[in-house]
């Protein structure tokens, strides 16, 4: 090596390490050692050094020095590679760097090999090998480029481990996406989606790849976190344990909605080191159609073995071949044994009646191997000697030749059918001629009723007749008493006594009250002759006239009335008037005093089985209307008193009426085929519901 290429090396090491810093001498001689030491301490320094160094003068590349670890990694002595052509030492490599050595000498702009492969022959036979290293120019004082310094490294097994992962990832990778089965792979704590293979995409998840990859889990399928599956995948990453399962039941969001499906799933966490889990390898595997196959299954069974339970049947399964059956334990019980008793199919052809072994069961068995049907009704013989019947009826099971190798079928003890039968047979003529008498009573009753259902109908019109006397006839001369009264109060008052004036004024009420009582029992009576007129009508449309007609009221009573949005409903309108304005004037006329009356009116929808009044039917829905006030209530004890016909809970100089209006009202209501309820409590308020069925 030229001295002035050491010295270089030995200053620009010194500067680094700050050895330059030393006290200069300047005598020439204790100088020159001082270099010379240098140089030594380095050229040692090199030798010794953890990665290979050497150095290489001239276009030829002529090694210069090779340290011990360079040495050791092209496999070559000192001797027989120093002082030597590089590419007389390694002719192998001469294409792989002699270019980069080239530029390096002529341009003198270091190069930096990362993972550089090279083929060396060393160890007796030639090997791929990697390195790291650097071509540094060696640039002497004169700016001429003497040679490359060069430091290498082999990194040969960690980049050949790396190729191994890469292809051991790509494997997985492949496996993962053509893999019948549906697999994903989640990365990190929050598992993000890395890979999905088709199955899991189109199967399950319903998403493409590009929906999915890089999204976190949960926040693509919300849903699944809350699930059992969700907990045991975070418990999966915690501990690093392996999960698993069969038909476990998870619900999916997909593109066609919220679907549930039944997997067998394996959570298989996967290491980053030994210790680490860097993600979870999902393993799903659908099976829910074998799920819902089985439960039908299970279903079907259950329902066969309830039927046959629940009818006697007996079931059995027959070989054709070897005359082998299987059956339930009902058939030896049938054939009068214990439901243990083991019977082969002989033991039970020979306990059929002999007049019909022949004719009635082989028959129907030679017919059954034409047809595929098997039927025959037949008597049979207990061990006890007493004779039942039996009925039979089967299928022909058929094999891929299409012939015959097994019959199914059940049997059914019907002697007491029979006996009945012949019951029926022996007293036909004795219920014959009943039947006869039978009729002559029909029709003495049809005569009878004809003739009541006419007197129903006269009832009927003097019911009509009555109401209009009533309203015309009976109302006239109350008319005409109040008339009068009122005509004498005004002038012949001063030729009254006091008590005179009151007893037309109590004339004057009593004349009232009774015209009010007429009208309230020609409502009652309108309620019950009931006009079935149905149609759509409007409720809103029907609070608004009803507050129209009870205007005065309402505005004297500074009544406020508070409502939901009424819904239309299929009523007789008129009725429903009537309803409202009894319900709303009632409100309004049991005000506590002092206190200006609030009538709220609420409408929705509720089960029947939450009403708590007989005659709800728990499996329908009905619609309710709701009118509460801020009265002075009732009595709860009172609730069904309050709808009969003249009941008051009051006296008649505190609160007037005639004690109809609710009765009409539960008759409006029944009308409709609903319910009416009454809430109340003293000095709190009344609510009064009314239930229709949808």
């Amino acid at each position: 090596m030229q001295r002035s290429s050491i010295r270089k090396l030995v200053d620009n090491l010194q500067q680094e390490t700050g050895s330059g810093k030393s006290v200069i001498n300047t005598n020439s001689q204790n100088t020159q050692t001082s270099v010379n030491d240098s140089e030594s301490k380095f050229r040692n320094t090199m030798r010794q050094a953890p990665v290979g160094i050497t150095i290489l003068r001239g276009p030829d590349f002529f090694v210069e020095m090779a340290n011990d670890t360079y040495l050791s990694i092209v496999d070559k002595r000192e001797d027989e590679f120093v002082n030597k052509p590089l590419f007389e030492s390694l002719p192998e490599v001469r294409n792989s760097i002699e270019d980069i050595l080239n530029r390096v000498l002529t341009t003198a702009i270091p190069y930096n090999g990362n993972e550089f492969e090279v083929t060396i022959k060393r160890f007796g036979k030639r090997e791929q090998c990697y390195f790291n290293f650097v071509y540094q120019p060696l640039i002497e004082d004169s700016g001429e480029i003497s040679g490359i310094f060069v430091v290498a490294t082999e990194v040969t097994q960690q980049v050949l481990a790396k190729h191994r992962l890469e292809r051991s990832e790509n494997q997985f990778r492949t496996l993962v996406t053509q893999s019948q089965f549906a697999k994903a792979i989640l990365k990190g704590p929050d598992f993000v989606i890395s890979i999905a293979n088709e199955s899991m995409l189109k199967n399950l998840w319903g998403r493409e790849l590009y929906e999915v990859v890089g999204q976190r889990l949960f926040d693509v399928f919300p849903e699944l976190e809350s699930q059992n599956l969700g907990k045991i995948l975070h418990d999966a990453y915690q501990s690093g344990k392996l999960y698993r399962d069969n038909e476990a039941s998870i619900l999916i969001n997909g593109n066609d909605g919220l679907k549930e499906h039944y997997v067998d799933f394996q959570y298989a966490p996967i290491f980053e080191t030994e210790d680490e889990v860097s993600g979870i390898m999902v393993s799903l595997n659908d099976v829910t159609d074998k799920v819902t196959f089985r439960k039908q299954i299970s279903e079907a069974a259950e329902r066969l073995s309830l039927a046959t339970d629940g009818t006697q049947l007996a079931t059995w399964d027959l070989d054709l071949n070897t005359k082998h059956i299987i059956y339930s334990g009902r058939l030896a019980a049938i054939f009068g044994f214990e439901e243990t008793k083991l019977l082969t199919h002989q033991q039970m052809r020979d306990l059929v009646h002999p007049e019909d072994r022949k004719t009635v069961v082989e028959k129907a068995f030679e017919m059954a191997l034409q047809t595929g049907t098997y039927y025959y009704e037949a008597r049979i013989i207990h061990p006890d000697n007493t004779i039942h019947w039996i009925r039979t009826q089967g299928k022909i099971l058929y094999d891929e030749n299409h012939r015959p190798h097994r019959m199914l079928g059940t049997m059914m003890d019907i002697t007491d059918r029979k006996e009945d039968e012949l019951a029926l047979k022996i007293s036909e003529d004795k219920y014959r001629t009943l039947a006869d008498e039978l009729e002559s009573q029909v029709q003495l009753r049809t005569k009878e009723l004809t003739i009541a259902n006419s007197e129903l109908v006269k009832t009927n019109m003097e019911l009509a007749q009555f109401a209009y006397v009533a309203s015309h006839d009976l109302q006239e001369p109350l008319r005409k008493i109040q008339t009068f009264a009122t005509r004498i109060l005004e002038t012949e008052n001063e030729n009254l006594s006091d008590r005179g004036k009151d007893y037309f004024r109590r004339m004057q009420a009593s004349s009232t009250r009774m015209q009010q009582l007429i009208v309230d029992l020609l409502a009652f009576s309108r309620a019950n002759a009931v006009e079935k007129h149905f149609e759509k009508v409007d409720l809103n449309v029907v609070l608004q006239n009803v507050k129209e007609q009870l205007g005065d009221t309402i505005q004297q009573t500074n009544a406020r009335i508070i409502r939901d949005d009424l819904p239309v409903w299929n009523v007789i309108e008129y009725q429903f008037e009537q309803l409202f304005t009894n319900l709303i004037a009632n409100a309004v006329k049991f005000t506590k005093q002092e206190t200006d009356p609030v009538i709220t009116i609420r409408s929705g929808l509720i089960s029947g089985e939450l009403i708590p009044l007989n005659g709800a039917e728990a499996h329908l829905t009905y619609q309710y209307l709701s009118f509460s006030d801020n009265g002075i209530g009732f009595d709860p004890q009172f609730k069904d008193r309050i709808f009969q016909v003249f009941q008051r809970l009051h006296n008649r100089s505190t609160y007037e009426g005639t004690g109809i209006g609710l009765a009409i009202c539960k008759k409006i209501v029944e009308n409709h085929k609903g319910l009416i309820d009454a809430i109340g409590k003293p000095g709190i308020g009344s609510t009064f519901i009314i239930y229709l069925p949808v």
